[in-house]
């Protein structure tokens, strides 16, 4: 082992830690950033809520005047390198099939399985994301639903052979 991967190993737990505390500090940060709105969206029907940036001149809240809602600024930004990160501190990203599954890394990156899968590719990946461990961030009660699935059908087999000998008796 050379000096190069002993001090890797030592910083792993270290950057694990930071991330952690800079999840908090985004939490935090996050907790105090006020909702911005689109100026006067909550008195015209026909202006939607997302931002969008006052320029006009005399704007009250371009102006940054007292009861007005916040402007968006620089400040209320988040730490870099937990910036898009799930709050598990995972990477999310979108699975639609199995190379894309296999070309995660298991310590860094989450797997989404995309809405356009089908459920017997949803629950192939989840085993295959499972044997890899890969985490995955919506595929809550797949791997249940497989082993249930799997005592229904031995239980419907079960009642058409007992509903095929009862015919058979019954002639």
């Amino acid at each position: 082992m050379s000096g190069s991967e002993s001090s890797s190993t030592a910083t792993q737990p270290a950057r694990r830690q930071d991330l952690e505390k800079m999840l908090e500090l985004r939490s935090k940060i996050k907790s105090r950033t006020p909702y911005f709105r689109r100026f006067e969206s909550w008195r015209f029907v026909r202006l939607e809520e997302p931002w969008r940036k006052p320029k006009g001149v005399d704007n009250h809240q371009r102006l940054s005047v007292k009861g007005w809602p916040h402007l968006v600024k620089i400040g209320y930004r988040v730490p870099k390198e937990v910036r898009y990160l799930h709050p598990s501190g995972y990477r999310d990203i979108l699975v639609h099939n199995m190379k894309e599954l296999e070309a995660l890394s298991a310590d860094t990156d989450a797997a989404r399985i995309a809405a356009g899968v089908g459920r017997r590719k949803r629950i192939e990946l989840a085993t295959r994301a499972r044997e890899l461990g890969i985490r995955v961030l919506n595929g809550r009660n797949l791997l249940s639903v497989t082993k249930r699935e799997g005592e229904e059908e031995s239980d419907d087999s079960k009642k058409k052979k007992d509903e095929s000998k009862d015919k058979k008796k019954k002639k």
